[in-house]
């Protein structure tokens, strides 16, 4: 079992954010890595960054400088490699990972922080690329739902940021409708300021509200970056609640949990089977499997290997 008073982790606290509140949850003392507990401090600290001002710890949270903990867990979103290696030079004592939630060329180049920080990735082709410890796919336990024993009111449900894929997105409705499939699409701005530039948009939810609303469909669907090589939380998903996914990861199909009654891949899978897809039984995974694919067991697996 993990020693939990042993671990701090590190992570930005984004808006709603179910990943924060779920470590939280789990009873870890997490610390937000800045001072910007507002927009207008924020903006200011991102201006100071880009223009990269001398002395950027003035913006680190002061209890970064007093933590007591014999290993810190750092997670990617917002972090700098500036802020890591101060947190290394800080405590040389310490064990200090780097955890990648995003591919790694769209945040921080492992190659600029200090080796003998641990870097992990759930991404098999990163830990292929610069040598990082690959973090099998995890979930949170604390989210837990059965989507089976709820009315359906949608056969598809869509929910994700624009990131540029707009035509994209709008093209997998088109081919999903045309199937006779009924769709909703919940489409958000990058940012909430961004909101406004297309009709398209719509508020942004937390994840109670998603969860809400994937109780109201059979499946959700899954649009993955192109050359994704990992299982993304949204698959994660299918196997905890018991709902479909219909995605364009190839890669599922290489996934131990995978199984043809709850993945469809689009662009593999023929899109004129995916109505007799949608009426096959789903198949229920072993709870004993589940398990091991929860945060805490693969942390603790991690934690209790050498470095």
């Amino acid at each position: 079992m993990i020693d939990k008073k042993d671990v701090c982790i590190i992570r930005a606290k984004l808006k709603d954010d179910y990943v924060w509140n779920a470590i939280k949850g789990n009873g870890f003392e997490i610390i937000i890595p800045y001072k910007d507990k507002n927009i207008f401090l924020r903006l200011m600290r991102e201006i100071w960054y880009k223009l990269n001002f001398p002395r950027k710890d003035i913006w680190y949270n002061s209890k970064l400088k007093t933590i007591e903990e014999k290993t810190i867990i750092v997670y990617d979103p917002l972090i700098t490699s500036e802020l890591l290696n101060w947190l290394n030079t800080r405590y040389p004592n310490k064990r200090i990972v780097i955890s990648y939630e995003n591919r790694a060329d769209s945040t921080i180049n492992p190659s600029m922080v200090n080796n003998s920080i641990e870097k992990w990735s759930y991404d098999q082709e990163d830990c292929k690329r610069y040598g990082m410890r690959f973090v099998a796919p995890n979930y949170f336990d604390v989210y837990s739902l059965d989507a089976r024993k709820y009315k359906k009111k949608w056969d598809v449900l869509y929910l994700g940021r624009d990131k540029g894929r707009m035509h994209q997105i709008l093209e997998y409705e088109r081919m999903l409708k045309v199937q006779k499939l009924k769709t909703y699409f919940h489409i958000c701005a990058d940012r909430s300021y961004l909101r406004f530039k297309s009709k398209n948009y719509k508020s942004v939810l937390n994840y109670k509200e998603y969860l809400e609303m994937l109780k109201k469909s059979k499946a959700i669907l899954n649009i993955t970056r192109e050359g994704q090589t990992s299982i993304t939380q949204r698959e994660l998903e299918a196997v905890f609640f018991n709902v479909k996914c219909i995605t364009t990861n190839k890669a599922v199909k290489k996934f131990e949990l995978y199984d043809a009654s709850r993945y469809f891949i689009l662009d593999s899978d023929d899109i004129n089977e995916i109505d007799k897809f949608m009426e096959k039984p789903f198949k229920i995974v072993n709870d004993s499997i589940l398990e091991t694919y929860k945060y805490e067991f693969v942390l603790e697996k991690l934690l209790e290997s050498e470095k």
